[in-house]
């Protein structure tokens, strides 16, 4: 072969890398700037940069990975979904987008697909707190609370200092009937809790009072309803932020670990001390519970509290509070209904009644139990 013939075959390669290689430039610095953006807060920007980097090479699976992510902030969960499944058709070991995708199915309702994802994702290397936190959950959701206790177990091996982890582990030990074992773990909780509070590196109450109808807790689940079993309910607490909601939504990772879970630690506690018969026990924590985050359900504990301990106007001022922050739970309306019958406003408790079953009509036996009790309560007040 000549010399002409070999550089005229040297020049037609360049000629074909060049462009490859371009565009494999071009394609990192698109990613690497969406990573910039998204550094920034710039999530729109972020998008777009992905965009780009895709069309430049459409074959690198940590791109889609990526893309998928900031889909699901900006609330787009089917794109986000198509994305993963891209970047696990380009790369099936990719043990963080099984991961990712479990959550999603998870959060879709397909509980079958999530569980495989994040089978999956704890095969394939990704032995992160959070996978085997996702997986426990979803086996709580499936009625495996022996599995589901076995995967906290490893949440809380990996990252010890995370207390969502020991509320749901609770949650999973009192489904298996080992309530010394939770209350272990609520104290677990609170305990660490306090010893922040001593050190001064607690945060900041005022920074938690935001939305207090607005949390997700594997202790307190649900949104504005009365029906278990709800599709509506929630059981994560860190669920990614969904822009365009109102600013007083948004919560910083460090919020989500004590809103609510520290009360909601105080509050479970609570309910074991009044259990127990330990009255101002049980009074003490769920007042804790309530300093530290004024959620709704909190007012509903100490007011049924207060009910039994005869102090009705108290019971009432707490069941008016929990009304006031979420109008929707029927049950609230049921709970305050009753208290008003047993103090003799029963124009005002029939009112409370009508609205609980404007909420939930499946609640008239509900109601007619409770309010036959609360006068039979009336009755024999001496």
């Amino acid at each position: 072969m000549s010399k002409l013939t070999s550089l005229f075959i040297l020049l037609m390669v360049l000629s074909v890398a060049a462009p490859a290689a371009v565009a494999q430039r071009s394609a990192d610095d698109h990613y690497r700037e969406g990573a910039l953006k998204f550094k920034a807060g710039d999530l729109d920007g972020a998008l777009s940069s992905l965009d780009k980097a895709i069309e430049s090479k459409a074959d690198v699976a940590i791109f889609y990975a990526f893309r998928s992510e900031l889909r699901v902030m900006t609330g787009q969960l089917d794109p986000a979904l198509a994305d993963l499944d891209k970047a696990l058709f380009i790369d099936p070991n990719l043990s963080k987008a099984y991961a990712r995708r479990g959550r999603l199915r998870m959060l879709k309702g397909d509980s079958k697909g999530a569980l495989s994802d994040l089978d999956n994702a704890i095969v394939h290397g990704e032995k992160s707190a959070e996978a085997f936190a996702d997986r426990g959950e979803l086996k709580m959701l499936l009625r495996d609370p022996a599995g589901a206790q076995l995967d906290f177990n490893n949440a809380i091996a990996a990252e010890p200092t995370r207390i969502r982890y020991y509320l749901a582990r609770a949650n999973a030990r009192q489904q298996l009937g080992d309530e010394e074992g939770a209350l272990a773990d609520y104290t677990a909780v609170i305990n660490a809790y306090e010893e922040k509070e001593r050190e001064g590196t607690a945060p900041d109450k005022e920074a938690r009072r935001i939305r207090a109808n607005d949390t997700y807790s594997p202790m307190i689940q649900g949104t504005a309803t009365s029906k278990p079993g709800d599709p509506k309910v929630k059981t994560r607490i860190d669920m990614m932020p969904i822009r365009n909601q109102k600013a007083s939504a948004m919560m910083t990772p460090e919020q989500m670990e004590y809103l609510p879970n520290v009360g909601a630690a105080y509050s479970a506690r609570s309910n074991a001390h009044e259990k127990k018969g330990n009255s101002q026990e049980a009074l003490n924590d769920i007042n804790k519970a309530i300093e530290l985050y004024p959620l709704f359900y909190f007012f509903e504990v100490r007011g049924r509290l207060s009910q039994k301990r005869g102090d009705l106007s108290a019971a009432l001022a707490d069941f008016n509070q929990s009304i006031e922050i979420q109008p929707g739970m029927a049950l609230s309306h049921i709970d305050r209904g009753a208290i008003l019958t047993q103090m003799g406003k029963d124009e005002e408790a029939e009112k409370d009644f009508s609205q609980s079953l404007k909420l939930d009509p499946n609640l008239d036996v509900m109601v007619g139990k409770r309010r036959a009790a609360a006068k039979k309560l009336r009755e024999e007040k001496p």
